[in-house]
């Protein structure tokens, strides 16, 4: 009976989809000041993210195809790109802010012969800050089939194809109005989600992606937030939830055995 249980539990496990690092809405930008020296950004950790991983950050716009001007050579586009390693587990909730020394903002760019990682320099006119990750450190920027977008923020009041500094359209694998947000400041200064929303009560990842795209929560501000927020856990998907029944039921029927 034990083997029975446990080759059923193993069936299990291996039928169960590999999980990405991070996916879409795992984290969220929630806060930018163009006028600074240098321009930053802060943003949000809604899922637990393990050490050692990365997170690229750009203002080059998406045109439909690609970053505005990333090629097989230049690995910064148009405009800019930063890396972000996390030094550290990271916890849910935890605000993370690109002055932080983990980011990268200088040096070359692997696979390209061209660019080089640089801190973001955010239009007054509006801009877009897009976070991804991607399995090829090559030319990261370029390499569109092994990335993974996270979240993007647009402070133009809509999106479209890039075909200047000030625009951009929304990245492959997000979702205007949910992980891709768009908002009316057009102004020079900082903007973020405002400290009082912050500090609320305990939300899911899926509440407070919803309270980030309510611009009714956003407002100017002259510094970035940097107190975390508090994530309320998702309970695991059914299908482990059954392979831990299933491993319980056999620790259960082994201690039986051994009185």
């Amino acid at each position: 009976m034990i083997k029975t249980v446990l080759a059923s539990a193993l069936a299990l496990a291996a039928a169960l989809p590999a999980q990405a690092a991070l996916t879409a809405g795992d984290i969220a930008i929630i806060g930018r000041i163009n006028n600074g020296t240098p321009d930053s950004f802060s943003f949000v950790a809604l899922s637990n993210i393990a050490a050692g991983e990365v997170i690229y950050f750009t203002d080059n716009g998406w045109t439909g195809s690609a970053y505005r001007g990333s090629t097989a050579t230049d690995g910064d586009g148009n405009e800019n790109l930063t890396r972000w390693t996390a030094s550290s587990a990271i916890a849910a909730g935890t605000i993370v802010s690109s002055t932080s020394a983990d980011f990268t903002v200088s040096g070359a760019i692997a696979g390209a012969s061209s660019g080089s990682y640089a801190s973001l320099a955010l239009s007054t006119g509006g801009d877009q800050i897009t976070a991804f990750q991607n399995g090829n450190a090559s030319n990261p920027l370029f390499n569109v089939a092994t990335q993974t977008a996270l979240f993007q923020l647009d402070d133009t009041n809509g999106f479209e194809t890039a075909i200047d500094s000030g625009t951009g359209a929304v990245s492959p694998g997000l979702t205007a109005g949910t992980t891709a947000l768009t908002l009316n400041y057009k102004v020079a200064g900082g903007i973020s989600v405002l400290s009082s929303v912050l500090s609320g009560p305990a939300k899911t990842k899926d509440q407070w992606l919803a309270t980030f795209a309510d611009s009714a929560n956003w407002g100017a501000a002259a510094a970035l937030p940097t107190a975390g927020i508090a994530v309320t856990a998702v309970p695991e998907p059914q299908s482990y939830a059954l392979l831990l029944a299933g491993l319980g039921a056999i620790g259960f029927m082994a201690r039986r055995r051994q009185r």
